[in-house]
């Protein structure tokens, strides 16, 4: 079987088509396995109409193909391929490793606590009941806890035209996760035509109707005046059980500044 043809346009990575044209499962994940095999760099790759199971094969390791992460919403039969995400999609589990070192050398969080958060990239999510059950993710990074199967924060990051994706997915979370996903955070990266980039971070949590609302955006760059600090709205208790004595409600030190130095 052969590749996927992809979108070729240089003002574009995504591709978009239907699993209908493939008759039978092993004809479909060929195509997929050629299609990774043949890409040279980042391209996200949407599959409509997907039969129930033909997924799965790509959540078994295959040590030939290249690295994805993966999106799965059986109730619209739709996969989202992110084939070789970049620097661009990485550098946010890097400005959070070296967030968490600091808090650590500043002694924000004691080893007690730091073993109670967990930092993770292209780790799954999967939700096994409720109203998104089936539905199965691997945001770029997340943090968690030892003892909880969904994480507390998650964090995704694409290109403007992959922005309302990332807006279903945040909805998804937020909802599915029944208050144990307390906070979803959109990086979204713009490409201009004079060659620059611009981006923002929003950060959504649930309201008290349990609705997801939009509680904070920062634009990343063009840097704005003065290289502000400009800090996340998280708390302690977004993260982790704060242990007796801890303020459950003080701010954790992740701030904007330092994720433009990546």
């Amino acid at each position: 079987m052969s590749a996927i043809p992809l979108n070729p346009s240089s003002d574009s990575s995504r591709t978009r088509v239907s699993a209908n044209q493939f008759k039978i499962q092993s004809q479909f994940e060929d195509a997929i396995r050629e299609t990774l095999l043949q890409v040279q760099g980042f391209h996200e790759l949407i599959i409509t109409d997907l039969p129930l199971g033909w997924e799965k094969f790509l959540w078994e390791f295959e040590e030939n193909l290249p690295h994805i992460r993966k999106s799965y919403n059986p109730k619209i039969r739709t996969l989202r391929l992110k084939i070789m995400p970049s620097e661009i999609h990485d550098c946010v589990y890097e400005w959070l490793s070296l967030s968490m070192v600091e808090a650590g050398i500043s002694q924000f969080i004691i080893p007690p606590e730091h073993l109670q958060i967990r930092l993770k990239y292209g780790t799954d999510v999967n939700f096994i009941s409720g109203l998104y059950c089936g539905l199965r993710k691997q945001p770029d990074t997340l943090f968690r806890t030892p003892s909880q199967p969904l994480p507390r924060v998650a964090i995704d990051v694409g290109w403007s035209e992959s922005y309302n994706d990332l807006l279903d997915d945040m909805n998804r979370l937020l909802i599915g996760g029944n208050r144990d996903i307390k906070i979803v955070i959109i990086i979204k990266w713009t490409k201009h035509t004079n060659q620059t980039v611009s981006g923002i971070l929003e950060l959504y949590r649930l309201d008290s109707q349990g609705m997801p609302r939009r509680r904070q955006s920062e634009t990343i760059f063009p840097m704005p005046t003065g290289d502000p600090l400009q800090p996340l709205n998280i708390q302690r208790r977004d993260l982790y059980s704060v242990p007796a004595g801890r303020n459950p409600n003080e701010a954790f030190p992740f701030n904007i500044r330092l994720l433009r130095l990546y």
